[in-house]
């Protein structure tokens, strides 16, 4: 089972879980974005989620927890999965779907609470905003690390407004898609087991218990 391609900082991995595949566009029921709107809606993830990493008092039951938390809060997970399992959603069971459904949001938090100890003093600096009409925005922004603070990690935060609240629908690191990587990477193990979603579905939840034992030892 291919996993996650993710960026080379736990801040950038931890980010990037958050934000993964989002699908969910603008819809009618949208609001417009103000400017600046986009950049202190970053910053406050970025805020967030570094607080909540860093904070020793924390256990890795209570990070993880948090993680789950923020997750389901900010984003439209039944939307992210659907993107993700891209054309095979629609040949997919209801049962299976269902399945998926639950599956990916386990694997999202195994796979990146396992990590949370890689943290090392990592920041995220926002650069600047561009909006796209009355609904869409994209975030520049960079990854300062403690060990080559002259070397940021560049990430663009794509923004939409759903359901009157922003939702990010894409995040790019050093100009590669996070969304299309796991679309295709999903999409490659089911071919490899001839288009079986049972199979790509056992897949993914062995990844997801092996990355949740990690975490629990």
């Amino acid at each position: 089972m291919r996993q996650v391609r993710a960026s080379s900082t736990i801040l950038a991995a931890l980010l990037l879980s958050l934000t993964l595949l989002a699908s969910a566009g603008a819809g009618a029921d949208a609001k417009a974005i103000t400017s600046g709107e986009p950049s202190r809606f970053i910053e406050r993830l970025g805020n967030d989620a570094v607080g909540m990493i860093a904070n020793e008092t924390l256990s890795q039951e209570k990070k993880t927890e948090e993680f789950r938390r923020l997750l389901k809060q900010g984003f439209a997970l039944r939307a992210i999965g659907r993107f993700a399992l891209g054309r095979y959603w629609k040949s997919a069971k209801p049962e299976q779907r269902q399945r998926y459904q639950a599956l990916f949001e386990e694997y999202i938090v195994a796979t990146y609470a396992a990590r949370f100890s890689e943290y090392g003093g990592e920041t995220l600096r926002i650069l600047g905003e561009d909006l796209e009409g009355q609904t869409g925005a994209n975030v520049r922004s960079s990854i300062i690390r403690p060990e080559a603070p002259d070397q940021p990690i560049i990430v663009i935060w794509r923004i939409r407004s759903h359901k009157g609240q922003l939702k990010i629908v894409d995040v790019v690191i050093e100009n590669v898609s996070m969304s299309m990587t796991q679309r295709s990477d999903f999409a490659a193990v089911i071919r490899q087991n001839g288009g079986n979603i049972d199979a790509f579905l056992d897949s993914l939840q062995a990844v997801t218990e092996k990355a949740s034992g990690a975490q629990d030892g």
